[in-house]
């Protein structure tokens, strides 16, 4: 049935003539005519009128639009956000490109907005997108998921919503808790009836239509909340208008634009080991205003769990409350910069430490961000006035925005991607190889090291021999396991797959089977509460047969702290880590494969003592010296005496008067002790400060330590030699 004969049909139902009609939903009778004579259609405000003047159900009104003309409402940009860089999102992109070449995948660690990826959108390839609320995941998969959804069947949802008469629907959440206070009674009606009606029709919708139609229900309802545009309160004592309309967001073609889109609701300091991109971009909440309870509201619509609410703002118990809103901020943003695996980072900051409101000061000085990322590569700055959000209590004069952008890296000697070790050894080099390396010598015969631990120095030496130890047996059975299956690395992978099928291990690189309910109750931890059953069963296993090495390598990487740890029957007993076999392990077990393939490599697990004394050095060797440290308390390092201290620098001396080239990294001074044998042992030799930050970011208190390296050549007081 075409539009001309339903609207005579209504007509001839109801026993009325065209004028008649036409009055009964105020237009022109000429307008009827053409509509019932087929040379226009009705708009969509008139289908509206005709469906509440003859009482009409929206289902069968949907009949008179030609769904296929419809617009959408809402860019990704339409929201109010606190923080939005909206704003300066063309200075940040110009900003991006020019200073990050060679880029194709772009990483927004805190989204929010979204609006910075979103300008971005024609630059790169991949992208990563992360936020804590869960009303910001939703969002972002309703404007990228790589999935299709059926414009016309979102629609009809539209019309059905646009529809309604809000005085006749029956009470809700909504409206029994939100009603006449965020939002005009009946406006709040209807947002919890769509909210309901979404929920109850998602088995009829695919995941990328059901988040387009949660997220156009958000965008509409924020359009008409009675607030200053975040949800911290409402204002009392006011008139609230009847404005609310469900509109539909435009969401993009992903698969037409072929682009990927990888999307992540979880805490950016353990998302940031699990993933890798070319540029990493920050924009961390600064000051203590938590966004999950700034806008509350949201999340509690968006998750639908209808939780008690609390206090004047109507708040449920507090969830997902950022560590950077807290005092550790600054120990959280170090702990998620050393953890980044990519080429740029850019930061986002603003100056609004001096402001008077203490919820708006900032958890992180300007200083702190120059000295953190100035560690991890040379930083360049750039900024902007631009005035700051003002919730009425604070004056801020002389506000700027600033972008940090840091090339990783780029201080390191060697232009060559870092090797990093495949064990994530705890103490383990990595990060520190760019420091060390201006330091090392170039010309190296035999790399001597007889603590070697994961390896990640070796892996970044260029030398023609590797003579290579550690006390710890185990360690040095998983290297010459992965040297044997550096030549068969499919076979390796086979076997790996085939283990992690046994067990029904997690394993992210290639496969997500960990529950949707299992992430939402336990967004922090549920690679531990998945893995848990299997990984005890896998532990067994190996204490009743240890010669299986490959099922050890993979204890160590599903397991706390991917540490190496046996009781006192010698039997593994390291519980299950939040942690699984990820794309950065598969990464670091090829970078290791490709290395060690056709190299001269020796190893044994002695007595450092005795290993030192069966060395034949010659005066192009060189040996590198990572001990356990005399006064920090990590577990390794408790087994280490004094006189093991002695004794070491004791052989370090007997090798310096033979000339042989040594460096030994140590920690000379910490919080409460200082190692005043090592500190007092290294003035003869040559000393250079190390930045180190073996740190926890849930441990805020104020660590004071200086680690160390201490070499026998190049300025050295004694001989004058030259490397």
């Amino acid at each position: 049935m075409d539009v001309a004969e339903t609207i005579l049909n209504i007509i001839n139902d109801n026993n009325l003539t065209q004028q008649t009609f036409a009055k009964r939903i105020n237009v022109n009778q000429s307008q009827i005519s053409d509509w019932t004579s087929g040379k226009s259609k009705p708009s969509f405000d008139a289908i509206k009128d005709i469906c509440l003047a003859f009482n009409l159900s929206a289902d069968y009104v949907i009949g008179l639009k030609d769904i296929k003309t419809s617009k959408t409402k809402f860019k990704l940009s339409n929201r109010r956000y606190t923080g939005s860089k909206l704003r300066i999102k063309d200075w940040i992109k110009d900003l991006i490109t020019k200073n990050c070449p060679n880029a194709k995948s772009f990483c927004d660690i805190f989204a929010g907005t979204a609006v910075v990826s979103d300008e971005l959108l024609n630059e790169y390839d991949t992208f990563i997108l992360n936020d804590l609320l869960y009303s910001n995941e939703i969002i972002y998969k309703a404007f990228y998921k790589n999935e299709e959804f059926d414009l016309n069947k979102l629609f009809e949802y539209q019309t059905k919503y646009q529809l309604l008469n809000k005085d006749n629907l029956i009470e809700n959440y909504v409206s029994i808790n939100f009603g006449d206070k965020y939002f005009e009674m009946g406006d709040a009606r209807a947002i919890g009836y769509i909210r309901q009606d979404i929920e109850d029709n998602k088995k009829f919708l695919n995941e990328r239509e059901y988040a387009i139609l949660l997220a156009s229900l958000l965008y509409s309802f924020d359009r008409c909340a009675n607030t200053v545009g975040h949800y911290e309160a409402y204002f009392k004592n006011k008139i609230i208008d009847r404005t609310f309309k469900f509109e539909l967001i435009t969401p993009y073609d992903t698969l037409e634009m072929n682009k990927k889109f990888c999307i992540y609701r979880r805490d950016a300091n353990e998302l940031a080991t699990e993933i890798s991109s070319d540029i990493v971009y920050i924009d961390p909440p600064y000051s203590s205003r938590q966004y999950s309870r700034f806008y509350h509201v949201l999340e509690n619509i968006t998750k639908w769990e209808k939780p008690k609410l609390f206090g004047s703002a109507l708040k449920p118990a507090p969830e997902n409350m950022s560590e950077y809103c807290s005092s550790s901020a600054k120990n959280a943003f170090r702990d998620l910069v050393n953890k980044l695996n990519c080429k740029y980072i850019v930061v986002s900051y603003n100056n609004t430490y001096n402001s008077k409101s203490k919820s708006s000061e900032n958890k992180m000085l300007l200083e702190d961000i120059v000295e953190i990322l100035s560690e991890k590569g040379q930083t360049k700055k750039y900024e902007m006035p631009l005035k700051a959000f003002n919730a009425g209590k604070t004056n801020i004069d002389n506000h700027k925005e600033l972008i940090f952008i840091t090339e990783v890296g780029k201080f390191a000697e060697s232009k060559k991607d870092l090797n990093r070790s495949p064990f994530f050894y705890v103490g383990d080099k990595y990060k520190l190889m760019p420091q060390l390396l201006k330091i090392f010598p170039k010309n190296i015969d035999t790399y001597f090291e007889p603590f070697c631990g994961g390896g990640s120095p070796f892996l970044n030496i260029v030398a023609n021999k590797y003579v290579l130890n550690d006390i710890d047996e185990y360690m040095i059975k998983l290297h010459k396991m992965l040297i044997n299956y550096s030549v068969m690395p499919d076979m390796f992978y086979s076997i790996i797959k085939n283990i992690e099928t046994e067990y029904n291990l997690s394993a992210s690189r290639y496969q997500d089977i960990i529950p949707q309910n299992l992430k939402d109750l336990n967004p922090k931890t549920y690679f531990a509460k998945f893995n848990k059953d299997a990984y005890s069963r896998m532990r067994n296993a190996f204490n009743k047969d240890k010669s299986n090495d490959v099922l050890l390598y993979l204890l160590l990487i599903y397991g706390f702290n991917r540490m190496l740890r046996f009781n006192s029957k010698g039997d593994f007993n390291l519980p299950v880590g939040n942690v699984d076999f990820n794309q950065n392990v598969e990464d670091a077990i090829n970078s290791y494969f490709s290395f060690v393939q056709n190299k001269d490599i020796s190893l044994s697990s002695l007595d450092f003592r005795e290993y030192i004394k069966v060395q034949r050095f010659n005066k192009n060797d060189f040996i590198y010296l990572d001990p356990p440290y005399l006064i920090t308390n990590s577990e390794y390092n408790k087994l280490w005496t004094e006189k093991d201290e002695i004794d070491l620098l004791t052989l370090l001396d007997e090798l310096n008067e033979k000339e042989i080239r040594f460096a030994i990294s140590n920690m000379i001074t910490t919080k409460e002790k200082t190692n005043e044998i090592f500190l007092k042992w290294a003035q003869k030799y040559n000393i250079y400060n190390i930045n180190s930050n073996y740190i926890s970011y849930h441990d805020n208190t104020n660590k004071i330590s200086k680690e160390v390296l201490v070499t026998n050549y190049d300025k050295r007081k004694k001989s004058g030699k030259k490397d």
